[in-house]
């Protein structure tokens, strides 16, 4: 048996214990639909459901249904198993939908959200020893895991609304911290034009093979003084040795005044939302799944920004038509 089979039931076995649960539920309603019992609630049957995908696998935006991202899984298994119609999709989206609770009532099946903004979501199945447990898709682990809830930071609890849920005792909700003032942001310099930086030309090795990505737009929308600033910053860091291309997103987006604080790859991915190409607008991010696993600063008229492994510098060249090539924006 091969280590990922034995990591997770069989893909017919998982399929056959949501039957039984989804059978389950649908004899127990059809009962009180004729005088018998009330329906139970669904909580037992989502866990039991989410814990069927242990092991698969974390793909950013991805529903199953072997591969997941955080609120692809909670958004799943509460559809599938729990008879929820209309779930939102993101884990933002399902921490104002849900109704809040205090970590003290939280119960099996009730959602946990991680940040301010929210930037992970996980399920809860249950208390070890009066400790809080979870089922979540994790980009840091690379897959669906089950494990302790942690309190570091921003942690918020919220019960999927539904028929006959269980009731939320009176609570005050505690306030959320308040940032400290952000500094203006300085002036940037004027911004060049492109032909004035140091670019890759598409004839030169590094691109050599590689397809321009078609669809961009040759005049893209306006873009927020935000995304304005990211593209400022970045224009003056073309040439620079240090960066890699995470830390030149990251840093940058934080230094324009963008929202959030993203520190790494997948706080990028929990904090932007994919757009059409034919959409983009400078200041968006051009992202490449594995095996380029790279993301540029998209500066409009087909080229990107971004710091190359290959070449050891911050580059100016056009976005090539890599591996999963996607258009992502910042998140409001």
């Amino acid at each position: 048996m091969s280590q990922a089979s034995a990591r997770r039931p069989h893909v017919g076995v998982r399929a056959l214990l949501v039957l039984l649960s989804c059978l389950g539920l649908a004899g127990t309603s059809l009962a009180a639909a004729h005088g018998g019992a009330a329906a139970p609630d669904p909580a037992a049957a989502v866990v039991a459901a989410a814990r069927t995908h242990l092991g698969d696998t974390y793909t950013w935006g991805a529903t199953g249904p072997d591969t997941f991202d955080c609120s692809g899984l909670t958004d799943t298994v509460w559809t599938q198993a729990g008879g929820i119609r209309r779930m939102p999709r993101t884990s933002a989206q399902q921490q104002a939908w849900a109704v809040p609770i205090p970590a003290e009532q939280a119960l099996t099946g009730d959602l946990v959200f991680f940040g301010d903004p929210v930037t992970h979501v996980g399920l809860v199945t249950g208390r070890v020893h009066g400790a809080l447990q979870m089922v979540d898709a994790s980009a840091s682990r690379k897959g669906v895991v089950e494990r302790a809830v942690w309190f570091t930071g921003t942690v918020r609890f919220g019960r999927v609304p539904r028929t006959g849920m269980p009731a939320v005792r009176p609570w005050t909700p505690p306030a959320l911290p308040v940032p400290p003032a952000a500094k203006p942001a300085p002036t940037p310099a004027p911004t060049p034009a492109p032909t004035a930086l140091p670019l890759v030309s598409p004839r030169e090795p590094a691109l050599r093979g590689k397809q321009p990505l078609a669809g961009l737009p040759s005049r893209p929308a306006p873009s927020t003084a935000t995304m304005q600033r990211f593209v400022a910053l970045a224009r003056q860091q073309v040439g620079v040795t240090t960066w890699t291309d995470t830390a030149l997103v990251t840093a940058l987006w934080q230094r324009a005044g963008g929202a959030g604080s993203p520190d790494s790859r997948p706080a990028i991915h929990n904090r932007t939302h994919r757009v059409l190409v034919r959409n983009a607008e400078v200041g968006d991010l051009v992202v490449y799944a594995a095996p380029d696993d790279h993301v540029g600063i998209y500066v409009g008229a087909g080229w990107m920004i971004d710091a190359s492994r290959s070449l050891g510098h911050v580059v100016l060249r056009p976005v090539w038509a890599g591996s999963g090539v996607q258009i992502v924006r910042w998140n409001k």
